[in-house]
């Protein structure tokens, strides 16, 4: 059995597909995993661990914007349920410097977590829900220049309003007119993007879950990205045990 979210290999793809719409940087990171990991390892390559029965796979998507997508499986072949929370997983990034023989280099003081994903889900939530009333709703701007011109239209003969003036007020009236459809549009649009980015991170991101013995689970992984970095060591604690990874990175321009 696997978890509701997990999605199938022919499922990666398409999903990596839609994570790609959003506006990349005018550099791109090359993230591969160490040297130490093996001679020869391929950008994508996905590096294995197994502690107890319990197997976790790790390997580089992509950057999007300012953000590192790592796909991720967890199996868990042990007797007893496991937790996967990637509220948990942390990243300590490093510089190794020219010539240092120390593996690993000098570690950064603090540690890098990975992005929540049920925090993103609430706050794209509460994101979607603003732009969704204000893409079919009346501001109280609007109501108030609707107001204003029926007022004006009441008082025109006592204001003796010339049709020159009338017709000034009206074409002023129609372009306020005009910008509130055009604040709707574009909140409109905010939402449809946001309710994409929603999905995604409902379906296609790691999510909290309790893995039973025999299932599998697969999703990415976000960490902002780390552009002064050489190497990142990824952790992903699961269960009793912490997996650590080991990827070298590289900016690169477009």
């Amino acid at each position: 059995m696997k978890a509701e979210f997990s999605i199938g290999r022919c499922g990666w793809s398409a999903a990596l597909a839609l994570l790609l719409t959003a506006c990349a940087p005018s550099y791109y990171l090359t993230v591969r995993p160490s040297a130490s990991a093996g001679e020869g390892a391929e950008d994508h390559q996905m590096l294995l661990a197994e502690l107890d029965s319990v197997e976790m796979g790790l390997s580089f998507a992509h950057q999007r914007t300012t953000e590192l997508l790592f796909a991720a499986e967890v199996r868990n072949g042990s007797s007893r349920p496991i937790l996967v929370d990637p509220a948990q997983f942390y990243c300590q990034p490093s510089i190794t410097p020219a010539g240092a023989s120390a593996p690993g280099g000098a570690y950064f003081p603090a540690r890098v977590p990975a992005i929540d994903p049920e925090l993103k889900l609430r706050t794209l939530a509460d994101q979607l829900s603003t732009a969704d009333r204000k893409a079919t709703g009346v501001s109280a701007w609007e109501w108030l220049t609707i107001a204003s011109d029926l007022t004006a239209d009441l008082s025109a003969p006592k204001r003796k309003e010339t049709p020159k003036e009338e017709y000034e007020r009206k074409v002023q009236y129609d372009r306020s007119l005009q910008n509130f459809d055009y604040s709707r549009d574009q909140h409109a649009q905010t939402a449809d993007r946001t309710a994409r980015e929603l999905e995604l991170w409902q379906h296609q991101m790691l999510r909290r879950y309790t893995l039973q013995p025999g299932e599998l689970m697969r999703g990415y992984i976000v960490f902002p990205s780390l552009n002064q970095t050489a190497r990142l060591h990824i952790s992903t604690p699961v269960g009793p045990h912490t997996f650590t990874f080991t990827f070298d990175q590289k900016p690169v321009k477009h």
